[in-house]
């Protein structure tokens, strides 16, 4: 008797440790989830058309949560195709079990996208002056991103995107500034540059941050680092007066 159970709860351990390494790893795969994840991203994102594919249940081993992935969705705005690699939707366990799945968060991650392609979604938005700074001083580049959506009852209450830029041009009156790279991320009220590396006014820059916060007033700082001495007419070639 005691060895038929110590066989038995090892037979249903070991069912437990394969299904766990199969939903860590592969997934269990249902469309269950599209209508909803489908009407969730475009009833916070307006004039949004979203066609998700096959979508896949797995589990984060690291904090024990399930969260449903989709690969290369088909998502419009204002007719405007937006070039996806991923989205992941963190399902609350106690609502998947009662048949009334609510998602917690969302991860969406984007393939490389020409920033031209970013300036036709861009008009749409509110007006503002880095709108405008975007829209008419921005020429060319190009990005990828991570954007982190958290939810309360299916409505999204905070965001957080990071991306990098690469082969970034733009020229501010005087100021030209080429073959830039850098990591970005932003919140709600603040975000940051970094490791910025390009070429300013034929100057090369070898690493920058520049830092701001508008919770209440805009507040913007940063630094700037070159492995050049500039003199009193280099700084007048790159901000003349």
């Amino acid at each position: 008797m005691k060895k038929i159970l110590l066989s038995s709860i090892f037979f249903l351990a070991l069912i437990i440790v394969l299904a766990i390494f199969y939903l860590s790893t592969i997934g269990f795969e249902t469309d269950k989830f599209n209508s909803l994840l489908e009407k969730n991203i475009t009833s916070n994102v307006p004039n949004t058309k979203i066609k998700l594919n096959k979508i896949k249940i797995k589990i984060n081993i690291k904090n024990l949560s399930f969260f449903v992935t989709t690969s290369k969705p088909n998502l419009q705005f204002y007719n405007n195709s937006i070039n996806l690699k991923k989205i992941d939707a963190y399902v609350d366990l106690r609502s998947l079990l009662i048949g009334n799945p609510i998602i917690d968060k969302v991860n969406i991650s984007s393939d490389e996208i020409d920033i031209k392609e970013i300036k036709n979604i861009a008009k749409y938005s509110k007006p503002s002056n880095l709108k405008r700074f975007f829209l008419n001083e921005v020429e060319n580049g190009k990005t990828s991103f991570n954007l982190e959506l958290n939810l309360k009852n299916n409505d999204i209450y905070s965001y957080e995107i990071n991306g990098v830029v690469k082969n970034f041009l733009t020229n501010i009156q005087n100021i030209n500034l080429k073959k830039t790279s850098f990591v970005y991320s932003i919140k709600k009220n603040s975000g940051e540059i970094d490791n910025i590396r390009g070429n300013l006014n034929g100057f090369q820059i070898n690493s920058g941050k520049v830092e701001f916060n508008n919770s209440k007033v805009l507040r913007i700082n940063g630094n700037i680092e070159s492995d050049l001495n500039l003199d009193k007419i280099s700084v007048e070639k790159i901000i003349k007066k």
